[in-house]
């Protein structure tokens, strides 16, 4: 029913930017609420997801989060999103290099899978880096 997003791996979705919106705070994004609720897990207000173009080279740490926010038929950004795509702030407009139509990648498995407790990251970085140090 819906072209977006569609999912790539669990919890990772491919979209294609559909326009700035103002009716979006800096740090949502919007997609469509029916498209949400037929082709993805997304809890809207809830779940965290960064975005990705395929040229994009930074670390995933480095990414700036967004929350997804569910876009209905009253808002005037609907029309950006009508088949699903993603509608991003227009305060960031400047900021972030991705021109409407470009297809990025909605990434959500941080939200489902860490969900804000960073010890098993944190213990695992520190035992690659122990273990470089007693190579060397």
């Amino acid at each position: 029913m819906y072209r977006y997003p569609v999912e790539v791996v669990s919890d990772t979705y491919l979209s294609k930017v559909g326009g700035f919106s103002y009716e979006l705070g800096k740090r949502e994004i919007g997609i469509n609420a029916k498209a949400l609720e037929v082709n993805t897990s997304i809890i809207p207000n809830e779940t965290f997801a960064t975005l990705r173009t395929f040229d994009d080279r930074r670390p995933y740490f480095f990414k700036q989060r967004f929350v997804v926010v569910a876009v209905e038929e009253n808002m005037d950004c609907y029309k950006m999103t009508a088949n699903g795509e993603v509608v991003l702030p227009d305060e960031i407009r400047d900021r972030m290099d991705v021109k409407v139509g470009e297809d990025v990648i909605v990434n959500t498995v941080e939200s489902f899978r860490v969900d804000g407790d960073y010890s098993n990251v944190a213990r695992a970085m520190l035992w690659h880096l122990e273990s470089r140090i007693r190579r060397n």
